[in-house]
């Protein structure tokens, strides 16, 4: 009997604001009597804040405010029936549409509307799966990916704001929070209450809310056109009488959430009937997941098309990654081919006579840059197959692997290569992913010397079957600079490949390098290496 006391009490206070009227002025009066009534453009697809049923019902919480506003100002609203948000639009700029709402405010809609008090806001909140972390800074998170709808808002501040996360396009939110369940996206971005609405009627119970942003409330405003301030004024005067109480009730009545604490002697009566209450909708809610299913099935064959879409366009992007990698191993490859093609022709114009043992030493080391650079894209080739040939291999013979490529260069610049520690350590892996990065560290410190006129550069090397530290004195890293080039960035991937960390910082006059290996399995022990 309490129970119901309470909520016919309540019941009261709802019917008792949602009746309440504001004081009008008689010019204000005389306005709104102007017309019958006012057409109302909405999103007819964001339940649990605004829809239009198939029955051509408008409900939901912004629809329950907006009637309350509506009453309070004495007013009629026609809601215009309508298929999408992008049919409301089209009526709103054709001038067929008094109020707008759901509609967010920028510096392109402020060019024709005018935008009302908030009548509604809940915080944005990141929903990960459940053995994410919790996101303190959305800044410091690291190659991590966000799918946001391409027509929101967010997607464009997310990808404009944060350099540091992979923001994925998806053409809606469901789609969003089932690619996050789906371990296909790390994170997403939506409104807490549409968020908590959409877990629960998807059942997508691996999901959970990880964090709030900033700066990032989902506020919903009422808009008109730019045209009719008196309006705007009536509007806030009605929503300023909208209280937090009226509000949280309208939330409550679409997405309740009931907490039950424990059955007393009055409740203990109604159990027998309660279960079989529970029973009968239990069956209900069996029927109606059969009768979805063939709807569900084509729900998810358009999902799974979005996302070949998707996956193709990664993949392109991947193509041009590796023709840079190609591009960058090659230049001086190229450079070293041609300064040997160059010394021959000159040696033919001023008719001097040639070398047979030169020639042939010529022809041998263009072979050997020419077999490089087909070996080069071969790597970069499998190095983007799920596999790859692994091999046993020695680390310091990769590292004269690759100063044999660069030994002009090296010579031209005087740079003096030293190395240390466990020279006999032998890798498990790719050994010319190895060679590569021993290229791009050198070719880098060889550049920054050059470019800072190093007078006797130096290239250390330190070999543990921890890990491999490498100091240079060309300089470091500009601390400026916040793009890395492409050598230090193929480095990282490579190492990481290989299971193992690669990291730098600069010190008093170099570069230094960290390479720290995380699988100790894939070092082996052989007899002592010695180069001829």
């Amino acid at each position: 009997m309490l129970k119901v006391i309470f909520t016919l009490f309540f019941l009261s206070l709802y019917i008792q604001a949602d009746t309440t009227t504001l004081v009008l002025s008689e010019q204000e009066q005389q306005f709104l009597k102007q017309k019958d009534s006012y057409k109302l453009c909405v999103d007819p697809q964001s339940y649990p804040f605004e829809e239009i049923t198939q029955e051509g019902v408008y409900r939901g919480i912004t629809a329950d405010l907006v009637e309350k506003v509506a009453r309070r100002l004495g007013i009629v609203l026609e809601v215009q029936q309508v298929l999408t948000w992008d049919d409301s639009l089209k009526l709103a700029k054709s001038g067929q549409c008094d109020i707008l709402t759901f509609i967010t405010p920028s510096e392109e809609t402020h060019k024709w509307l005018l935008f009302s008090d908030p009548l509604f806001s809940d915080p944005n909140v990141f929903i990960t799966r459940e053995e994410h972390p919790y996101i303190e800074d959305v800044s410091t998170l690291v190659r991590e990916s966000i799918v946001i709808p391409v027509v929101s808002d967010l997607f464009t501040r997310f990808s404009k704001e944060f350099g540091n996360l992979v923001v994925i396009p998806v053409a809606t939110k469901e789609e969003a929070l089932n690619m996050v369940s789906n371990h296909k996206s790390d994170m997403t971005i939506r409104s807490m209450i549409a968020a908590a609405y959409t877990i629960k009627k998807e059942r997508l119970f691996n999901l959970k809310v990880a964090g709030e942003p900033e700066g990032y409330a989902n506020i919903i405003y009422l808009s008109i056109m730019n045209d009719n301030p008196m309006l705007l004024t009536l509007l806030n005067k009605a929503i300023a009488t909208i209280t937090s109480e009226e509000k949280e009730l309208s939330v409550n009545q679409h997405i309740a959430i009931v907490i039950e604490k424990g059955l007393n002697k009055e409740a203990f009566k109604y159990f027998t009937f309660g279960l079989i209450f529970a029973t009968i909708i239990i069956m209900v809610i069996i029927l109606w997941n059969a009768l979805l299913r063939k709807k569900v099935a084509h729900e998810v064959a358009k999902n799974s098309a979005i996302q070949n879409k998707l996956f193709q366009a990664s993949k392109e992007a991947e193509i041009g990654r590796i023709i840079a990698n190609i591009s960058h191993q090659w230049r001086g490859t190229l450079a070293k081919i041609g300064a040997l093609n160059l010394y021959t022709l000159v040696q033919l114009k001023k008719e001097q006579p040639l070398n047979k043992v030169f020639l042939t030493q010529q022809s041998e080391e263009i072979g050997k840059l020419l077999d490089f650079m087909s070996q080069t894209m071969q790597d970069f080739l499998e190095f983007y197959k799920p596999s790859k040939k692994i091999e046993t291999f020695n680390l310091i013979q990769t590292l004269h692997h690759a100063m044999s490529f660069l030994e002009t260069k090296i010579a031209n610049s005087s740079l003096k290569i030293t190395y240390d520690g466990n020279i006999n350590l032998q890798l498990n892996g790719i050994k010319n992913h190895w060679v590569h990065i021993w290229l791009n560290l050198i070719d880098n410190t060889i550049n920054a010397a050059i470019r800072r006129h190093v007078t006797s550069p130096y290239f250390t090397i330190t070999v543990s079957e921890a890990e491999i530290i490498i100091y240079d004195n060309a300089g470091g890293i500009d601390p400026e600079t916040t793009i890395l080039g492409l050598g230090i960035q193929m480095c990282q991937d490579l190492a990481k490949e290989h299971h193992a960390l690669f990291s730098y910082e600069n010190t008093d006059v170099g570069l230094c390098v960290r390479i720290k290996f995380l699988n100790q399995s894939l070092l082996t022990r052989y007899p002592k290496f010695e180069m001829a």
